[in-house]
């Protein structure tokens, strides 16, 4: 796409290629290139592990002109969940559950999610779950039922032609003092889509309204875009009052975009330099937020940003 923006007319012929349904020639013609790049001999592809974007997804059923399925699961299903079938090209849904499961949902209680409304908390059960966690019994219990019912944590919604549908996650899902849940991973997905950034982590108070987030810039975005940075240090750049209001700026305009409610609006940030890793103890094996231990470093500054927020508010 960087190469195709230097060309009005090659931006004009990829989007003609995208969007217009009775130009199938078109794009086999235009975007022949992508199938070329994948050696001419892919078949099929199927995407897992997190959400895939709408514009990701919609270019490469265009592009490569084959199916491309969707599946979900987690470690402790051995990755068997649901899957999307090879015709389905709908954008948002997880399809439906593979041979090997059974697939529930259950009511999450101090939520507006019930089972008879067909939304509720994904529970799976079959062969091929998990017996436990190594060594710890108790977070076994935690995670799977009496039944054998694994709880996984995320919110899901049966669709009219029996899909399931990702809508929201429960396992870190905190309070605001206006009593409304939220589900910071979630926001976390939306807001992960900017430039500026690398890695984000938000957060919130029971005593506050709105949420705030420890953000890691991306170090090559930042130093191609902000100034002339490239004998910086990145440590001092994230000390920039001018980027943290940019990079903010651009939150709350994926915000806007994603039609998020005011209280899940980010309203104030911190820059921090380094990333997150398994080393620092930050991510789990499988590279997900260790979110007890991200929370416990950065709880004073947590508190500290909206501290900053309030006093910015009584200057006004």
């Amino acid at each position: 796409m960087t190469e195709v923006s230097k060309s009005k007319l090659k931006q004009y012929l990829v989007q003609q290629s995208l969007h217009s349904e009775e130009s199938w020639w078109l794009s086999r013609l235009i975007l022949g290139k992508v199938k070329k790049i994948f050696g001419n001999e892919l078949k099929a592809i199927f995407t897992g592990s997190a959400p895939i974007t709408r514009d990701v997804l919609h270019f490469f059923r265009i592009a490569l002109d084959i199916p491309i399925m969707s599946g979900y699961g987690q470690t402790e299903t051995t990755a068997c969940g649901t899957t999307t079938h090879a015709g389905d090209l709908s954008f948002d849904t997880i399809g439906s559950p593979v041979a090997t499961v059974e697939v529930k949902l259950i009511d999450v209680p101090h939520t507006k999610y019930r089972s008879e409304m067909n939304q509720g908390e994904i529970c799976i059960r079959g062969p091929t779950i998990f017996k436990g966690y190594y060594n710890d019994e108790v977070k076994a219990r935690e995670t799977i039922d009496e039944n054998g019912w694994l709880h996984t944590g995320d919110i899901g919604e049966w669709a009219s032609d029996g899909a399931l549908r990702i809508i929201d996650r429960t396992k870190h899902i905190f309070k605001l003092n206006q009593g409304v849940y939220i589900a910071p991973e979630r926001l976390e997905d939306v807001y992960i889509r900017s430039p500026w950034i690398t890695q984000i982590f938000i957060d919130g108070i029971s005593t506050e309204a709105t949420v705030v987030a420890i953000v890691i810039p991306d170090e090559d975005y930042v130093r191609k875009n902000f100034k002339s940075t490239q004998t910086t240090a990145f440590t001092d750049l994230c000390k920039e009052p001018e980027l943290k209001q940019i990079i903010l700026t651009d939150l709350i305009c994926l915000a806007k975009d994603n039609k998020l409610k005011y209280f899940e609006t980010v309203t104030n940030i911190y820059l921090h330099p380094h990333p997150f890793s398994m080393e620092n103890g930050l991510l789990t094996i499988t590279l997900k937020t260790r979110r007890m231990n991200v929370q416990k470093q950065f709880q004073p500054i947590i508190n500290s940003l909206y501290s900053v927020k309030k006093v910015a508010t009584n200057n006004l």
